[in-house]
C-alpha cells in the first residue's frame, strides 16, 4: 500500500484471486483440493471461492478491505491529489471519492459457500498445456491416463 500511495497512483483496484475453471491455477489448486466452492457465478474476483495456503479466506477479504480502505482515505487522496500537470482534477476527485465510498458502501458476502464438485470439469487450458494436466483431464473423463504419448 505504501508503495502505490507513495508512487501518488491515480487509481487502485484490489480482488481476490480467482482461480477461474479451465486455468492452471484451478487445476493446480483442484488437485491440492485447494477449491472450496463450485458455484461459478461466486468466480467475481469478489469471493474468496479457495481456501488459501498461508491464511484464512476471512484474513484475505480483511486485507482487501484494508487496502481499499488505506488507498481511498483522506489522507492518501489529499497526498496524491495531482497538483501539476494536465489532469483534470474534478474528475479525479470525483473518482477518488466515489471509489472511497463504494469500497465503506460494498456488501459482499465474500467467502463463497462451500459447494458439491460437480461432475462435469471445465475445459483445460489451451496455452500452456501441461502434460500432466492434459492427463489428468482426460483420466478424470475416463480417457487415457498417464501412459499417453
Amino acid at each position: 500500500m505504501d508503495f502505490n500511495i507513495d508512487a501518488k497512483y491515480d487509481a487502485c483496484a484490489f480482488s481476490a484471486l480467482t482461480p477461474y475453471p479451465g486455468t492452471l491455477t484451478w487445476y493446480e489448486m483442484k488437485k491440492a483440493k485447494r477449491i472450496v466452492s463450485f458455484d461459478w457465478s461466486m468466480y467475481d474476483q469478489g469471493h474468496v471461492v479457495f481456501r488459501p495456503a498461508q491464511m484464512s479466506a476471512d484474513d484475505l477479504r480483511i486485507g482487501l478491505d484494508n487496502a481499499y480502505g488505506r488507498f481511498y482515505s483522506t489522507s492518501s487522496i489529499g497526498s496524491r491529489f495531482p497538483l501539476r500537470g494536465k489532469r483534470r482534477r474534478a474528475q479525479w476527485l470525483i473518482y477518488n471519492l466515489f471509489m472511497r465510498k463504494a469500497s465503506r458502501t460494498e456488501n459482499i458476502e465474500s467467502i463463497a459457500a462451500p459447494t458439491a464438485e460437480p461432475d462435469v470439469a471445465p475445459m483445460p487450458p489451451i496455452l500452456p498445456v501441461k502434460r500432466e494436466w492434459r492427463s489428468a483431464v482426460l483420466e478424470a473423463a475416463g480417457g487415457p491416463g498417464p501412459h499417453m504419448s
